[in-house]
């Protein structure tokens, strides 16, 4: 079963449309909320039966559809908590690099969920490189765009 959690009626009203569950978000958990009360929140609403998680931002529009279905079939296999990453660049510094953890993507078990000690240090187990563009500006917009459109 796919959920949608929003505070907006008209994207719950859009997620119903197409066969999703809504969950509406409360005033305490929009703006600059980190994801974890986000995810507490919705599996309070839920089946008790629902073990893992597999959250999806939505600017994000040139994800990769295989990387939603490998974060969930680690998360079944028993990862506790999965992220996406940006990949590193080549250059002088390479070795000194490392993968910035980047949540596009977010799977997570249901217990990690419950008991998760920092909402603001993820610590993922897996991390999943993952080159999409998030918006976050007009530039980074524009970039998407324009990726998507070759």
């Amino acid at each position: 079963m796919t959920y949608v959690s929003s505070d907006s009626e008209s994207i719950l009203n859009m997620a119903r449309l197409h066969g999703a569950k809504g969950i509406k978000r409360g005033d305490d958990l929009i703006g600059e909320t980190p994801d974890i009360p986000v995810y507490q929140h919705a599996i309070e609403h839920m089946p008790t039966n629902v073990t893992g998680v597999v959250a999806v931002h939505a600017n994000n529009p040139t994800l990769e559809k295989n990387l939603i279905a490998l974060t969930k079939r680690l998360v079944e296999g028993g990862a506790q908590e999965v992220m996406t990453c940006k990949p590193m660049v080549h250059g002088d510094e390479y070795h000194a690099q490392h993968n910035p953890i980047y949540g596009s993507i977010r799977g997570l078990s249901v217990e990690r969920i419950r008991n998760y000690p920092d909402p603001y240090r993820p610590n993922p187990d897996v991390l999943i490189v993952d080159s999409s563009i998030e918006i976050e500006t007009q530039e980074s917009y524009d970039q998407a765009l324009c990726q998507s459109q070759s």
